[in-house]
């Protein structure tokens, strides 16, 4: 590629009826000058690409890093979400079991009272009849004194 001092630097063979030297001098300083103006500024905007290709390439590394945060958020939400519905049943199915024990343990003691219930009722009967019988007996025994 040529350089403003290339430019700067060419030197031309005279020659008869060739150009005025000092116009040719003018114009190559005039070049020169905005071609250096030029280079420096194709230098700056390709070091600009460069710090922006750096910055992109960040920026989708970060991008890269936040899709595999979202992700794993998602992935755990999902697993909090299948262990608490896991645990729920859990709980729940505990609850039922205990429910279940202790309607069978209130229908056991229910059926146990019952049996009791019958005792008493037959003790009572029991006592019932003997006490007929001894105040029958009694009455008999008035009568017979009479």
């Amino acid at each position: 590629m040529l350089t403003p001092i290339d430019i700067q630097r060419q030197d031309f063979e005279v020659k008869l009826r060739g150009y005025n030297a000092d116009e040719v001098d003018d114009f190559l300083d005039l070049v020169g000058k905005d071609y250096e103006k030029l280079y420096k500024e194709n230098a700056e905007l390709k070091e600009k690409v460069r710090q922006l290709d750096r910055s992109v390439e960040q920026y989708k590394a970060m991008e890269a890093t936040l899709q595999q945060s979202i992700v794993l958020a998602q992935t755990a939400a999902e697993d909090i979400k299948k262990s608490a519905a896991e645990k729920a049943n859990v709980i729940v199915n505990e609850a039922q079991s205990k429910s279940e024990n202790m309607y069978r343990q209130i229908d056991h003691d229910i059926q146990e009272k019952k049996n009791e219930l019958k005792i008493v009722q037959n003790e009572v009967n029991g006592y019932k009849t003997r006490i007929k019988g001894i105040c029958s007996g009694l009455l008999e025994m008035l009568d017979k004194m009479e």
